[in-house]
């Protein structure tokens, strides 16, 4: 899918959004824009109209940067996707998840009668499930349609952007949460700084964004690259922007990863360990798998992994990362 406006060339680099290092960033990879648009259209069944296409790609190809000094990853040049991008993108049935694993952690820390501020809010999926126990719950929200419909909910919800509304908010909320916004934006840093200053003394930070270090990850996936995402992150790299905005990373949880992963990933190494066995090589392909994960899966000992992070240590991550922070004192 070629764009028809003339493209750009992708450039020798820029500051880092995180840290701002303005040398030494890695180049790890060029990705062609025309293979996003045809990997947004076959896996996620994304339509876009030539005129978002050609608006939305800058140049021939993105390249993925790592900074050395604070471990984000970020794409070059960052241009981000433009409301109309994103109005097309979620009219795919396959794009929005209602409920997200970091919606009931951030919930189970919250204390009864909190003042919360969800920045992002979508359509209002977290704030109606922290209203009943919140003093107050408000949410800001940039794509008017979700807006909207949170507002449809019953729910206190501003569109725009949260400079618009940060005269109002300054230091009004016991909690101020983001899901899944950072990687969307070109200044993380600079969004971090005004979630800050929503903050009470003493209140907390909460923020959630794709864990780069998930296990299964595809070589391409489209939605982890422009015009969706522009940055990537792992734990480290989230609580080094947390301390760079004199936050202090208190907690830092991944998703617990999708139980498949590990199950076959033993049973792929245990079919290339026994397949050429001589004479039996055939019949403990089929059958040691199988009485493999049944053993080390039961329902009791995979508790036990999840409590104890012993899939963590094996190097198995799931999809998200989520941290709260607290203001370090000046």
């Amino acid at each position: 899918m070629e764009p028809s406006t003339p493209l750009a060339p992708v450039r020798d680099g820029i500051p880092c959004p995180c840290c701002g290092a303005a040398a030494g960033a890695v180049l790890l990879e060029r990705i062609p824009y025309p293979g996003i648009w045809d990997r947004l259209r076959d896996d996620w069944d994304a339509r876009f109209s030539e005129a978002v296409i050609r608006r939305n790609t800058p140049c021939g190809e993105t390249a993925l940067r790592e900074c050395n000094l604070c471990g984000v990853q970020f794409f070059d040049p960052p241009a981000a996707g433009d409301a109309e991008f994103y109005r097309e993108l979620g009219e795919s049935l396959r794009y929005y998840a209602p409920w997200k694993w970091e919606f009931d952690w951030v919930k189970a820390r919250l204390a009864r009668g909190a003042a919360v501020l969800d920045v992002g809010c979508g359509g209002g999926e977290f704030l109606s499930g922290i209203a009943p126990s919140a003093s107050r719950a408000v949410g800001v929200e940039w794509s008017s349609g979700a807006a909207a419909r949170a507002r449809a909910l019953g729910l206190d919800v501003r569109e725009g952007e949260l400079a618009v509304c940060a005269a109002e908010f300054a230091g009004a909320f016991d909690a101020v949460c983001a899901f899944h916004v950072l990687e969307h934006l070109a200044d993380p840093a600079g969004f971090l700084r005004s979630l800050r200053r929503c903050l009470r003394p003493g209140g907390f930070l909460f923020l959630s964004v794709p864990n780069r270090m998930r296990s299964g990850r595809a070589p391409l996936e489209p939605l982890d690259c422009p015009p969706h995402h522009l940055t990537r992150w792992s734990p480290a790299s989230l609580a080094a922007l947390a301390r760079q905005s004199g936050l202090f990373p208190s907690e830092v949880a991944t998703e617990p990863v999708e139980i498949s992963i590990p199950r076959d990933r033993l049973r792929e190494r245990i079919r290339s360990a026994v397949r050429n066995v001589p004479a039996v090589g055939g019949i403990l392909e089929t059958w040691l798998p199988r009485a493999a994960w049944r053993a080390v899966f039961l329902p009791p000992l995979l508790s036990l992994y999840r409590r104890y992070g012993v899939l963590e240590r094996a190097g198995f991550f799931g999809l998200s990362v989520a941290i709260r922070c607290v203001e370090i004192p000046s």
